[in-house]
């Protein structure tokens, strides 16, 4: 009889932990963890309050600052030929997919370093949005195309009819 309780109180948790997430990065879609240690704001509410200042303050500089550099190591746009010029997607909408496109060179360029920091800047923002509860308008960004013009690379401009 307890083995068939226990067997009852087993099929019953499996549902529950067939909707668990795996537990990864914010690329496979879980929270990350908070920046800081929960406080109650109950029973400590200036230490709350303090606390969420300094996880906001600490999360914004770390997205500012990796949006800084991924900007300087795109800055300089010069390529000899448009196989140089790369469309890449920067920063992350909440429903998904990126939140705006850029154009960049990979003349003088480790493009794998590159592609890195702005890989780690993408996923700061997404994990950004994920512990803010951001929600975006979840339009579509079209990738636009890219092209060579004296001797820089540049997004075309589509045109609106």
């Amino acid at each position: 009889m307890l083995h068939a309780k226990k067997l009852v109180l087993l099929l019953g948790c499996l549902p529950l932990l067939a909707c668990q997430q795996p537990v990864g990065n914010s690329a496979e879609g879980v929270a990350p963890a908070p920046l800081v240690e929960q406080i109650d704001p109950q029973t400590e509410p200036v230490k709350a309050m303090r606390a969420h200042q300094q996880q906001q303050t600490m999360a914004l500089a770390d997205v500012g600052q990796l949006r800084a550099e991924v900007l300087q190591l795109t800055r300089d746009k010069s390529a000899d030929n448009v196989q140089q010029c790369l469309v890449i997607g920067l920063g992350h909408k909440s429903c998904g997919g990126p939140s705006e496109y850029i154009a960049v060179s990979t003349k003088g360029h480790d493009e794998s370093v590159l592609l890195k920091k702005i890989s780690a800047y993408n996923q700061a923002v997404e994990a950004e949005n994920m512990r803010k509860g951001m929600m975006s308008d979840c339009s579509v960004v079209m990738k636009p195309q890219v092209q060579l013009n004296n001797g820089q690379c540049e997004l075309v401009k589509e045109l609106t009819q």
